[in-house]
């Protein structure tokens, strides 16, 4: 069993998080767009700045939702990371403490490709951390790597790995390195700006709480992820039955990705899960992502090729 235990100080704009257990020491700074006071470097809203030791930093976001494992790489694609790759120990260790989650068995960035094992980045494999049954030889396709969690065993195996086929449910925990900041310095302006960017529409709800939409072309759910991200927005989320119609009323008769996974309390944007439209006969299915139905309801997909007009959301100046 492990012992933690956490102390908290604020110090230079963000949180130094000290875990301590029998196994080792590491250090968790958690950053939201502020700089690391060595470099400058930051990571981006929603994301943690994750340090295993002093030199191996990066960027990490816990996904809530169970997913297979290409979906998997298709989230932490569409938000600019990938799944993780593991090259130390101390690293091991400490992603597997770090959301409790990660013990219920989530994926890494690990998988087999012509009998070899390969990381997503394409970075040697210099580190692995096997459990005593794996790997195995591939059989019914086990080709994708996770950690063994306690729904593995019914108990824990601390920091191992086991390959299983790449079709199962599992957490999804995503990486991605840190980024510099840019000084960008607006154009001079009296002039008050436009609620919304171009080819965005402002549409306010209750409480004059207002939002930019824009809806664009058919594509996979991960690279809508992308684009939407591209543009400083997040895919939709729908908070309420006045948002839900209008999302409907601007889609027309298409089929529309919508941002959340199966099973998860959070839209992709961070947002709390407070409204949902499900059709019945598709609220309880074990489904990667969800999509928007021409009707108003909602319906959950499990082809991940599947082509689906994408609608971005981002909040208005005014907000």
């Amino acid at each position: 069993m492990i012992n933690v235990k956490v102390q908290c100080s604020v110090e230079n704009n963000y949180h130094q998080v000290f875990i301590r257990s029998k196994f080792a020491t590491f250090i968790l700074l958690l950053v939201q767009k502020h700089p690391d006071s060595k470099n400058g470097a930051y990571c981006a809203d929603g994301w943690s700045l994750v340090c295993s030791n002093e030199n191996d930093c990066s960027c990490f976001q816990y996904v809530d939702g169970y997913v297979r494992y290409k979906i998997a790489e298709q989230i932490c694609n569409g938000f600019g990371g990938e799944l993780p790759s593991i090259h130390s120990e101390d690293k091991n260790k400490f992603l597997y403490v770090f959301p409790d989650d990660l013990r219920r068995g989530a994926w890494i960035g690990l998988r087999r490709v012509n009998n070899s094992f390969i990381w997503v980045d394409e970075s040697d494999l210099n580190y692995a951390s096997w459990n005593d049954d794996a790997p195995t030889n591939g059989a019914n396709s086990s080709d994708c790597v996770h950690y063994v969690g306690y729904e593995d065993e019914g108990y824990i195996v601390p920091f191992k790995w086991r390959d299983s086929p790449c079709t199962e449910l599992r957490p999804i925990f995503c990486e991605m390195p840190l980024s510099k900041p840019t000084t960008t310095v607006p154009p001079p302006t009296t002039q008050q700006p436009d609620p919304c960017p171009n080819n965005y529409t402002e549409r306010c709800f209750q409480n004059n709480v207002c939002y930019c939409y824009s809806v664009k072309q058919k594509m996979y759910w991960g690279d809508g992820i992308a684009a939407c991200r591209n543009e400083g927005a997040d895919m939709i989320s729908i908070h309420s039955s006045e948002e839900n119609s209008f999302i409907r009323e601007i889609a027309g008769s298409e089929i529309v990705w919508i941002g959340c996974l199966y099973n998860s309390t959070y839209w992709v944007d961070g947002t709390n899960m407070n409204y949902e439209n499900w059709l019945s006969s598709y609220n309880s299915h074990n489904l990667g992502y969800m999509s928007f139905e021409y009707s108003g309801y909602w319906r959950g997909s499990i082809n991940i090729g599947e082509y689906m007009t994408v609608v971005c959301k981002k909040p208005t100046y005014r907000n």
